[in-house]
């Protein structure tokens, strides 16, 4: 028996599977058909559309499509497969088993601002929304069995369609150590966590341990613990409101001893758990801290600073508690390697909920600029529209429409404003982005990321087809411009020594003609002791 399995990626709240991110979730389908004796032919969406395999998979047993968004986002690594694209493999594909899974079943939608559309699939066999529908419809026995009793074994077998990822070896692995919402109260009305997971629950540490073995089998060397609603809450007792650090560094420590990740990163964490809970989320971040590498984030889940909109939607929480979250985060994870700090706030902001007005982006604006004016680093922003899913309490209520050109001034003036001093905090000229993965070419400049959380884009007028270290040399809003770590001033092109900030066109030209220097201090007398200086500081050599 054999299965293509086509990932059409997912993002959600605590999970992303666009490349360079491999899902929990799709490892998991892969386990389960290896649970069943099925062997498993792992394609992305990509691969189909690049190779025009559309009608490729009738030889096969079972056809098992994977994917859907309840976050929206835009994408550098890969393209989510549309609703068309499935309905195109299901009527090309009539002989194998076809199964839908994911959250695509929940709904579907690619854009925020509007709600997610029912899914009826007709020449589909099956829909799953969970993984373990997926078991038990395979014929595998899951009845009084515990969800992560059941998923530590998929996983773990799942671990094995990972080299077969197109982008192999330079991929990042999406781990799962809770599900589920550790709040106490009722959930935020738009989120699909609790819908899609349940109750809070941690991963058993066994069931990690043998996890983690089996992604150093297969190769990985970047690893991010997305699959959380909360990192800062693993070992959480909700009963009892205790966090549990001993638990974090036991976890932590473990992952590093037993991968010794190139990368490991962290996702989403609940800043109103850390503002409540300070002197324990301290020693759970010291521990991150000491345990992950550079240019991390910690995904906060602001949604909206407007009071109004945080009591409607039962965000939890104050602005003020926000705000603590974030100066804690500061103290603790802007450490700096090679300029860049190991560890910082990213925000997510909501627009479209109810209770949302014209004041609401002044609100949101307000503490934006109140974040910056107190000297506070973070990471990014995503500012997005909410997208509306069947089932959740959003459902039920009506929004209200949302000005676009309000809207689009407001995500301007973030851009330019805020946005544009942030990535000069976190990326100042001289810090080094260690491995830069090249992804697209536009006009002159080649762009790439390293691999990570939020990875910030890098363009160059370098051309490099592989892994490069890049010194930052120029901002953008949302990127940056670096040349390779250690350029030769004696062999560096016109263009790439135009592209640092003081050489312009008639300084380079000079440096074309004056070459071959044999010490700094002809450079001194050719350029000038100041444009030496910057040379040196980014790491230029002769």
């Amino acid at each position: 028996m054999k299965a293509a399995l086509i990932d059409g990626y997912i993002d959600e709240p605590a999970a992303l599977g666009v490349p360079p991110y491999i899902s929990q979730r799709v490892r998991a389908i892969a386990g389960i058909l290896y649970a069943k004796g099925i062997d498993v032919d792992y394609f992305t969406i990509d691969t189909v559309r690049k190779k025009e395999l559309w009608n490729s998979f009738n030889a096969y047993d079972y056809l098992i499509l994977h994917g859907g968004l309840t976050t929206p986002g835009h994408y550098v690594g890969g393209t989510p497969a549309s609703f068309s694209e499935f309905e195109k493999l299901l009527s090309l594909n009539a002989n194998p088993t076809k199964i839908i899974e994911g959250p695509i079943v929940a709904g579907y939608s690619l854009k925020g601002g509007r709600k997610a559309r029912e899914v009826s699939l007709d020449e589909a066999d099956a829909l799953f929304t969970k993984e373990l529908d997926l078991a038990k419809y395979l014929g595998i026995s899951i009845k009084g069995k515990a969800y992560y009793e059941l998923m530590n074994e998929f996983y773990k077998l799942g671990a094995a369609i990972i080299p077969q990822h197109p982008r192999y070896p330079d991929i990042i692995v999406e781990f799962d150590i809770s599900s589920g919402c550790e709040r106490r109260d009722k959930f935020c009305s738009f989120c699909t966590e609790s819908l899609l997971y349940g109750n809070f629950k941690s991963r058993d540490f066994k069931g990690i341990e043998e996890e983690l073995q089996a992604l150093k089998t297969a190769g990985v060397k970047a690893i991010r613990f997305g699959r959380s609603a909360n990192v800062i809450a693993y070992g959480y007792d909700k009963e009892k409101d205790l966090p549990n650090p001993e638990a974090v560094k036991t976890l932590f420590q473990t992952t590093s001893v037993i991968l010794n990740p190139e990368v490991f990163h962290i996702d989403n964490g609940n800043p109103i758990f850390i503002a409540r809970h300070k002197k324990d989320a301290e020693k759970i971040l010291e521990c991150i801290v000491k345990y992950n590498t550079v240019g991390d984030t910690i995904s906060f889940g602001v949604e909206s600073f407007d009071p109004t909109v945080r009591h409607l939607n039962n965000i939890d929480g104050t602005a003020e508690e926000i705000i603590e979250a974030i100066k804690i985060v500061n103290e603790i994870g802007n450490v700096r390697i090679d300029g860049v700090p190991k560890l910082l706030p990213g925000i997510n902001l909501l627009y479209g909920l109810p209770g949302s007005t014209k004041k609401t982006f002044e609100i949101d604006f307000f503490f934006l600029k109140k974040i910056l004016e107190a000297d506070l680093i973070i990471r990014r922003l995503n500012i997005r529209q909410v997208m509306v899913f069947p089932n959740t309490p959003l459902s039920k209520r009506k929004l209200p429409k949302t000005n676009r050109g309000v809207f689009e001034k407001y995500k301007k003036s973030v851009r330019s404003i805020i946005d544009k001093e942030m990535i000069q905090k976190v990326f100042p000229v001289g810090a080094i982005v260690r491995k830069v993965i090249p992804e697209f070419k536009r006009g002159a400049l080649t762009f790439g990321r390293p691999l990570g959380t939020y990875p910030i884009l890098v363009g160059s007028y370098a051309n490099f087809d592989k892994a490069v270290d890049m010194v930052i040399t120029s901002h953008g809003t949302r990127s940056v411009t670096g040349i390779p770590l250690m350029s030769n001033l004696n062999s560096m092109d016109l263009k790439l020594l135009e592209s640092i900030p003081g050489i312009g066109r008639h300084r380079a030209t000079s440096i074309l003609l004056n070459r071959p220097f044999d010490s700094w201090q002809d450079v001194k007398r050719v350029l000038g002791e100041e444009v030496c200086m910057t040379l040196k500081k980014i790491g230029i050599v002769i």
